[in-house]
């Protein structure tokens, strides 16, 4: 046989990686931020809601109905998704542990390291250090998301933006550059990651894209043009919430018709998750809510740590599907490096979900899953769930029925052994983890949560009633897009 010449065996070789690179989903992981599970249309939690493309989102792939988040708070939660790893593993359990370490290999490194082009838009949080007083925290550049692997980017959270290119889709000189936009930020952020999607037209990469949207997150506001669809919803910092989701959903639409426009659908992986559950308490509710669930952000109850989860993958996902099995947020991280053929070791804690949802395996995903956050930790495993508050209470609750979270609910009295067998298994995660071990001191805050919440023994919340977290009232926009700000109230939160 002839030897094969070496210019046809170049070209076969280029036409090779071609077509691997070809057959490389894009990935797309859309994050909201402070989203109660009650706020998404296909949830069927309140019928104020409006999702329209989200619910055609979860109607074209799979609605999981017990998706999970790895922490009650923003920063952590994020870091779990961005590290591939829970983000007790090293330490950073608190929005006080940041910044996230240039230690991690992160998803957009592996997913770069695999021939992707890597994208960022939104609320990124993971850049937070110490002032120098050690009484606050600051953003430093030296730990935006070019510091961890994403090659293009458009991060900020209200008007403020460090960005790689501008809305044109030019790119910028001396990035990361930092930019004004006084335009409601939802609308913002859609506009850049379409921009991040038009520079992908001439690209023969895949590449991925992590959207944070920063919202419902406080502080919120009455943007016109959203809040006009929303004359049903009476109550004002509702409306207010559901404005800024409806907004979210447009953005979810406008990118999904892209993606056809692109000729992208069908090779492109999609998860649409929330950071953690809706605050309620006074000083920060921003008018989400966590029907039915039990509690809200900042607690390891299901109001907490349930969240809206989504994913679709067209001719990949089979469509409507309804998956009751739990699942947490890294296990998009896990799925999205599975599908990409990204680096993987054994550093990386979420399951691949893509033999379940294409019915190759059946059952549960997952042993358990483990909880720690300030002065809570928990265990989710065979139905039931164990929550330890400090070293002072205990909860034993069964989870076949969502929000039945209470003191009245627990079952620990009647249930001993199963219960000492979950905390066991707890302590033994636990001590893996940086610091190692269960809090045994009690917090005073998470105590009033629980209160409030689990025992009831406190009056119900005055949702609406003013206690809200940091508000912007009369924002009228202007015809230049700009918004002009008339009342200004702030809270802590």
């Amino acid at each position: 046989m002839n030897p094969i010449p070496r210019i046809a065996l170049i070209a076969g070789l280029a036409a090779i990686t071609t077509a691997a690179a070809e057959s490389k989903p894009n990935i797309l992981i859309i994050l909201t931020d402070d989203h109660g599970y009650a706020d998404l249309g296909a949830n069927g939690a309140d019928p104020d809601v409006r999702t329209p493309n989200l619910d055609e989102l979860a109607g074209q792939g799979v609605l999981f109905s017990n998706g999970y988040t790895t922490a009650p708070q923003c920063v952590p939660s994020r870091a779990g998704i961005i590290s591939c790893r829970h983000q007790n593993s090293f330490g950073l359990e608190d929005n006080l542990n940041g910044p996230l370490s240039h230690d991690e290999y992160t998803i957009a490194e592996r997913l770069r390291d695999a021939g992707y082009i890597t994208g960022m838009v939104g609320k990124w949080h993971l850049d937070l250090v110490k002032t120098p007083n050690g009484k606050g925290q600051r953003v430093s550049v030296d730990y935006l998301p070019h510091t961890h692997g994403f090659t293009e980017y458009f991060c900020g959270l209200m008007h403020q933006y460090h960005i790689s290119h501008d809305l044109q889709g030019n790119a910028v000189p001396d990035a990361p550059k930092l930019i004004t936009d006084n335009r409601y930020r939802i609308d913002v952020q859609t506009e850049a990651a379409l921009s991040f999607l038009d520079r992908r037209k001439a690209d023969k990469k895949p590449w991925f894209l992590y959207l944070p949207y920063y919202a419902p997150h406080s502080p919120i506001e009455d943007p016109p043009h959203y809040m006009q669809r929303l004359d049903h919803v009476k109550a004002p910092i509702r409306r207010m919430a559901l404005a800024s989701i409806l907004a979210i959903d447009d953005g979810v639409g406008a990118i999904r018709r892209k993606l056809a426009e692109m000729g992208a659908t069908e090779n492109t992986l999609i998860f649409f998750m929330a950071d953690n559950g809706a605050p309620l308490r006074a000083g920060a509710y921003v008018g989400s809510l966590n029907s039915p669930m039990t509690g809200e952000k900042g607690m390891q109850t299901d109001g907490g740590q349930r969240v809206p989860f989504i994913a679709a993958w067209p001719g990949k996902i089979p469509a409507g599907r309804k998956f009751g099995e739990a699942v947490w947020t890294l296990d998009a991280s896990a799925t999205a490096l599975a599908a990409a053929g990204a680096p993987a070791d054994d550093k990386v804690e979420g399951v691949n979900l893509m033999p379940w949802l294409r019915d190759e395996k059946s059952g549960t995903v997952h042993e358990m899953l483990c909880w720690r956050w300030r002065s809570q930790a928990a265990i989710l495993s065979g139905g039931w769930k164990l929550i330890r508050l400090a070293d002072k209470r205990r909860y034993l609750f069964d989870m076949r029925e969502a929000g039945r979270e209470t003191a009245a609910d627990n079952k620990i009295a009647e249930h001993p052994e199963i219960a000492a067998n979950l905390e066991k298994k707890l302590e033994a995660v636990a001590a893996t983890w940086k610091p190692g071990g269960l809090p045994d001191t009690p917090n005073d805050q998470d105590g009033s949560f629980y209160d409030q919440h689990v025992e009831r023994s406190l009056p119900p919340l005055p949702l609406d009633k003013g206690a809200t977290g940091a508000l912007i009232r009369g924002g009228k926009q202007l015809p230049d897009g700009s918004v002009k700000k008339k009342k200004r109230k702030a809270a802590a939160q």
